[in-house]
């Protein structure tokens, strides 16, 4: 059984890591670099102000992955950090989790989500044996929209004011996947895979 505290899983130019307590400052940072960008579409930007709120955020996700509720990844190329991707809770009974990621806002057109929900993908489906994943994107969020396609989710409709931004309420496109619909796409993510 795997460790989600120290998990390396690797891509053709992405390596995802465990989150660690170390890098909160750097995480920190990139978020505070990227606020404008990120504060658009994610509400909880607006609750990161400082580094010891990113500290709180941090040992929640060292908890969740102690306990094995969810996953918490930092998206890594040529050694930096450009983002994070995770799961939610991950739902052990029904077999599902949904997958959350952000990237810094001079990283979006270099396809680093994409991959790094390539490689997350597979290893809830190849390794946890997980029945069902979804995402849910803004309608307005088109790169994060393109992600998903790209990856052959599947279109399942809109949840209507589902989150709110700001003072904004946000429709969501809600996109899933399930392992037999991952088997036929597989061959699509070799070129995120294999180095």
């Amino acid at each position: 059984m795997d460790d989600f505290g120290s998990l390396e899983l690797a891509g053709n130019r992405v390596i995802l890591t465990s989150v660690q307590f170390e890098e909160v400052e750097q995480l920190f940072s990139l978020i505070d670099g990227s606020r404008k960008h990120l504060a658009t579409w994610l509400p909880w930007v607006e609750f990161v102000q400082k580094v010891d709120d990113e500290r709180h955020i941090v040992e929640q996700w060292l908890y969740d992955m102690q306990i094995r509720a969810a996953i918490h990844l930092c998206i890594t190329c040529d050694g930096e950090i450009a983002g994070v991707i995770s799961t939610h809770q991950i739902d052990w009974l029904n077999q599902r989790t949904s997958i959350g990621y952000w990237v810094a806002h001079d990283q979006v057109r270099n396809h680093y989500a994409t991959e790094a929900t390539a490689i997350l993908m597979t290893y809830l489906f190849d390794k946890l044996k997980l029945h069902r994943i979804y995402i849910q994107a803004a309608t307005g969020n088109e790169p994060s929209n393109r992600v998903i396609k790209n990856l052959r989710f599947k279109f399942e409709g809109v949840l209507r004011e589902n989150e709110r931004v700001k003072e904004t309420f946000l429709d969501h496109n809600i996109y899933g996947m399930t392992s037999e619909d991952f088997r036929e796409c597989r061959d699509n993510l070799k070129q995120y895979l294999e180095r």
